[in-house]
């Protein structure tokens, strides 16, 4: 029974996880039209600054992380993609593989190919006793900061004035510019929500793995941008829910599959989402068409 439930723990904390990758891909690209696969070098700019700074003062580290994601979502944007604003989403991937390969290549240079390992966060890689059941507290730790950061993204978006500028620039970029809505600040806003996201990212997946390398955070990106595009690029909530999906079926299949599938589990998250895109192409909750950007 404990094993079972803390398959089911594992798989809401790898759900969770890969929700925050997928809320800040559908955010970026509900308002820039930019499905940002470098996302993954943003997660692992901000592992970097983790790993390295955690053993002089872990309040630092976490400060540094945040800033160096918030830094690097805006730098990408002033070096590429502001050029680049009416081109095709099509051409903005691709410019975004561009700028991922280009900054992997930046972490060889300055850090080295080879993996690095450091503690981050180790006492959560304890185990509480919640109701007699002993349990991963990182696992329970990813879930309650994916919920406050969920939350506090929703109220964001839903009560603040500028949230509902973004939420304008998302559903019609074209009009709300023509409202009056200062296109510039609500990019820079996007993509420093999206910084934080990436950052609280780097957080769990450092503290699991005590290691990080250049493509650090590729897996995550890939499988928040398949999240992201299940529930409906365009869908800021149908992302989120897309990319909990996505790492609860992962994880379940981890846990669950007999050892002779575990080379398969991928493959088969994949088959899945072939699956699900047969059905519903453009996402489970797309709207019918899809905006031009302007």
């Amino acid at each position: 029974m404990i094993p079972f439930i803390q398959s089911l723990i594992d798989a809401t904390s790898a759900g969770a996880v890969y929700a925050l990758a997928a809320l800040g891909i559908g955010l970026v690209f509900g308002v820039l039209r930019l499905a940002n696969f470098a996302n993954g070098e943003i997660i692992t700019g901000a592992a970097y600054a983790l790993l390295l700074l955690w053993p002089v003062s872990w309040p630092l580290a976490l400060v540094a992380s945040v800033m160096v994601a918030i830094a690097l979502s805006l730098l990408m944007d002033l070096a590429v993609f502001r050029w680049m604003r009416s081109q095709s989403p099509a051409a903005l991937l691709i410019a975004s593989f561009g700028v991922s390969i280009l900054l992997q290549r930046f972490y060889e240079g300055v850090f080295g190919a080879r993996v690095r390992s450091g503690s981050v966060a180790p006492a959560l890689t304890q185990s509480v006793n919640v109701g007699g059941f002993r349990l991963s507290l990182l696992a329970l730790v990813a879930i309650v900061l994916a919920g406050i950061l969920l939350l506090a993204v929703h109220l964001f978006l839903s009560r603040s004035r500028m949230g509902l500028q973004v939420q304008a620039a998302a559903a019609d970029f074209r009009v709300a510019r023509i409202l009056g809505i200062r296109s510039g600040v609500v990019i820079a806003v996007t993509l420093g929500m999206s910084g934080v996201l990436a950052a609280a990212v780097a957080f769990i997946l450092t503290a699991q793995s005590g290691a990080v390398d250049p493509t650090f955070g590729v897996q995550a990106t890939v499988f928040g941008l398949i999240g992201a595009v299940i529930g409906g690029l365009n869908r800021v909530g149908g992302a989120v829910v897309g990319g909990f999906a996505v790492g609860f079926t992962l994880s379940l299949f981890t846990s669950w599959l007999p050892s002779g599938f575990d080379d398969f589990r991928i493959a088969f998250v994949y088959l899945l989402v072939i699956v699900v895109l047969l059905i519903v192409p453009n996402g489970i909750f797309a709207g019918r068409t899809a905006k031009e950007r302007t």
